[in-house]
């Protein structure tokens, strides 16, 4: 494992990755320019090599110099081989590809933070808004009895009665247990 130690450089002297296959819309520049005014420069570049070779961050680099940005912090990745720098660059580009949110936990976050203007960092909270209403305008039809059965095999008797008597006290719930 190494110790990665954060370190501050002059823009200039930081050179573009060559080979980078990971595109920047102008718009989404100024989006992360906005985020970094709004919130500060908290991601450090991944620089490798004798000329400080930006392997990732490419995208907060052209952000900071919109906002005259002349000293950003770094992380040395000089451990890795040429080979595995290239590769870094595509896997970690690809794996913030990969995710997505949980939608509840984002439409109570938004509504928690009216506040902010998300448009400004690249989201579209209208199209969350939508969805929201949608689902309020949805009838629900309801259910009289939903009946799940849980059998649980364990040597911690006080835990599961815990369980149990937990589940007891939540409101609309009926327990009955068999502690065969």
């Amino acid at each position: 494992m190494n110790n990665l130690q954060v370190q501050y450089l002059p823009v200039a002297q930081l050179t573009s990755f060559p080979r980078n296959s990971k595109t920047h819309t102008k718009q989404q520049i100024e989006h992360i320019a906005n985020s970094i005014r709004e919130f500060g420069f908290n991601d450090p570049l991944a620089i490798a090599g004798p000329h400080n070779t930006i392997l990732e961050g490419n995208g907060r680099i052209e952000a900071a110099k919109l906002l005259g940005m002349t000293e950003l912090p770094c992380l040395r990745l000089d451990h890795l081989n040429e080979d595995e720098q290239r590769a870094y660059v595509i896997a970690h580009n690809a794996l913030c590809l990969e995710t997505g949110f949980d939608d509840a936990i984002l439409f109570a976050e938004l509504d928690a933070l009216k506040d902010y203007d998300f448009a400004n960092y690249g989201l579209d909270t209208d199209k969350f808004t939508q969805t929201v209403q949608k689902l309020e305008k949805k009838p629900l039809n309801a259910i009289e009895q939903v009946h799940y059965l849980v059998s649980v095999q364990v040597n911690a008797h006080d835990q599961i009665a815990s369980m149990i008597a937990a589940m007891r006290n939540m409101k609309g719930v009926q327990v009955r247990a068999n502690t065969d």
